[in-house]
């Protein structure tokens, strides 16, 4: 079989040693459909065996103590159940250790909720259900919903509560945790009009060091479905999120204002929309807090059906540097595909694009606008780099299959891809990429 046309339905289970054996450049779907010249050999082992998560992660230093729930967890499905876990958390000792939440089905459903009101606390800063420290994991027992209440704004009134923050915490492990906000019944605060209440996120990264957030779904989030920020005495830095799921939120699936070191592995951004950026991923480090955003690894995702951008890069202020994006299929979202951009002073510099798919996006499926310096962008071997296909799909119409493939070296410009003359002028270079047209 040939390794350009692994079948996407097995695309995330491609991890750990695995990812070796992914497709040198993700193939678009039209270039796996049946009826092409190169279609799928149906009966190979490859694509017969679907692979576990088995991506090798850093090693969080987690305490060995099994925590104990004082307070016992509700389990009628509309009662708090946060000062439950805070208190577990809260009486582990100081080496930390494991919070473990139970099944525990609601009478005469088959099913385990725990509300969690986002309101119940604050540390000056923001509000939020659960507040994490250092040297702690939180994980969920298969099938465990936690569901935020409505934030009424009575009696407090905030533009800023989280499901789950971390701040200024160390070695944090969050794992098989199923969050859902509660953007459809939220009541707006109205204190940052326009943009009102895109702080309310599902999981709040701010200052950490060393977490990892794995097997997680966050959804229907009235703000980021996950942010990672900086404190003002912190950036944040070793961030690893793999196997997560973001979808539904409102602002954001994943927003990055803060942070060096972040890896983002096996996960899927999906149909974020309701209030400006409504990206997939947005990285924007703002001069307000004169922070970076620095070493990003995005590899083996699926960015899809956003109504923003799938990944999109804002230096606002202050500097991003080395994004590297590689075996990901970027698709379905309303506007680009990938987007650099400068609104501030800062740069948009250093980074890669390998192995990805861009197909059907709104508009180019790769924007390089203003100065992006010193971007790679596809292979030195001619039948690799990346896919394009049928993408700025605002202003024409939309092509399937596109069975016609053609192999360039250098900038193409047109639907698939623009790139400034400035990029270009500082050290931003096209390879080897491929392009997939319907005859």
């Amino acid at each position: 079989m040939n390794k350009t046309d692994v079948s996407r339905r097995k695309f995330l289970g491609k991890s750990s040693a695995a990812v070796l054996a992914l497709p040198l450049a993700a193939a678009i779907p039209a270039a796996i459909d049946a009826t092409s010249p190169k279609a799928v050999e149906a009966a190979t082992a490859e694509d017969d065996r679907q692979l576990i998560p088995n991506r090798v992660l850093p090693t969080r230093t987690i305490g060995s103590t099994v925590a104990q729930f004082t307070i016992p967890l509700p389990t009628d499905g509309t009662s708090d159940a946060s000062a439950s876990i805070q208190s577990a958390i809260d009486n582990l000792p100081a080496g930390g250790g494991i919070v473990r939440i139970p099944w525990k089905t609601i009478p005469g459903k088959n099913m385990c909720v725990y509300m969690l009101d986002t309101t119940r606390d604050t540390d000056g800063n923001t509000y939020y259900a659960i507040w994490m420290k250092s040297n702690v994991r939180l994980e969920c027992e298969p099938g465990v919903k936690l569901q935020a209440m409505t934030v009424t704004q009575s009696p407090v009134v905030t533009d800023n509560a989280h499901m789950i923050q971390c701040r200024n915490v160390n070695n944090v492990e969050i794992v098989n945790c199923w969050l859902v906000g509660e953007r459809y019944t939220h009541v707006y605060s109205g204190l940052d009009a326009p943009n009102s209440d895109q702080y309310c996120s599902g999981i709040s990264l701010a200052g950490v060091t060393g977490l990892t957030i794995r097997a997680t779904q966050v959804s229907n989030c009235t703000g980021d479905g996950i942010s990672i920020s900086a404190t003002s005495t912190n950036p944040s830095s070793d961030v690893v999120l793999e196997d997560v799921l973001s979808t539904g939120n409102r602002t954001r699936g994943l927003g990055i204002s803060s942070g060096n070191s972040i890896s983002v592995y096996d996960s899927k951004f999906a149909n974020t929309g309701g209030l400006n950026e409504m990206d997939g991923i947005h990285i924007e480090p703002h001069a307000t807090s004169q922070t970076s955003v620095s070493n990003v690894t995005i590899e083996n995702c699926v960015v899809t059906g956003n109504a923003g951008c799938g990944i999109h890069l804002n230096a606002n202020g202050a500097n991003i540097t080395n994004v590297n994006v590689k075996d990901c299929l970027v698709s379905y979202n309303y506007w680009y595909g990938f987007y650099s951009q400068m609104t501030g002073a800062g740069a948009v510099d250093t980074g890669s694009f390998y192995g990805n798919a861009f197909f059907q996006n709104g508009n180019q499926g790769l924007a390089f606008t203003g100065t992006t310096s010193n971007y790679i962008v596809g292979s030195n071997v001619q039948g690799n780099g990346n896919a394009f296909g049928d993408n700025q799909n605002l202003y024409n119409a939309i092509k399937y299959p596109n069975q016609t493939e053609t192999s360039t070296y250098g900038y193409v410009s047109g639907t698939d891809m623009t790139v400034s003359a400035a990029s270009l002028s500082a050290g931003t270079v096209i390879r080897w990429n491929r392009y997939y047209t319907n005859p």
